[in-house]
């Protein structure tokens, strides 16, 4: 039996908070947790070697496991990011506190992106239950891209 180690390639989830009124400050704030990137509409922000510096045409927070969570499981991943939203039994304080400002405060949207590439014929990952139950109560959407190498008899 081969072990989901040695199917997956590469495995990540990002959080993301997005909106013209968002303040990056006060997601930081909320989640405890310094963003990958973050920035507010209109404020210049480094989009990479390649693209530079750029101005934002809507404000950003985004966490990224990515370098962050050592796993090439998926599930490992999305446990981080509960463990953001919900550090413990007794501590429900960012998930009540995001949904609030959410509600709060119109055109602010959150997702959560859930990123797995495999090696073909790899069996493609699913999202726990605990997982889209919680991004319910945010509400957060969540997106999914999953993909396999290709067939090789098929390219050819």
């Amino acid at each position: 039996m081969r072990s989901e180690r040695s199917e997956t390639r590469k495995a990540y989830a990002a959080f993301r908070v997005r909106g013209d009124a968002l303040e990056p400050s006060r997601i930081t704030k909320i989640m405890r947790f310094v963003p990958t990137i973050a920035y507010a509409k209109g404020e210049s922000f480094h989009a990479g070697e390649r693209s530079g510096e750029r101005i934002g045409r809507t404000g950003l927070w985004l966490l990224s496991t990515d370098g962050v969570v050592a796993s090439d499981n998926l599930h490992h991943h999305l446990a981080y990011i509960l463990g953001m939203l919900a550090p413990g039994r007794q501590d429900m304080r960012p998930l009540t506190d995001l949904h609030g400002l959410l509600l709060r405060q119109k055109g602010l949207r959150a997702d959560l992106t859930c990123f797995w590439h495999g090696r073909r014929g790899a069996r493609v990952p699913s999202i726990p239950r605990a997982v889209s139950e919680t991004m319910k109560l945010i509400p957060a959407d969540i997106e999914v891209d999953f993909d396999t190498d290709a067939d090789e008899r098929r390219s050819a």
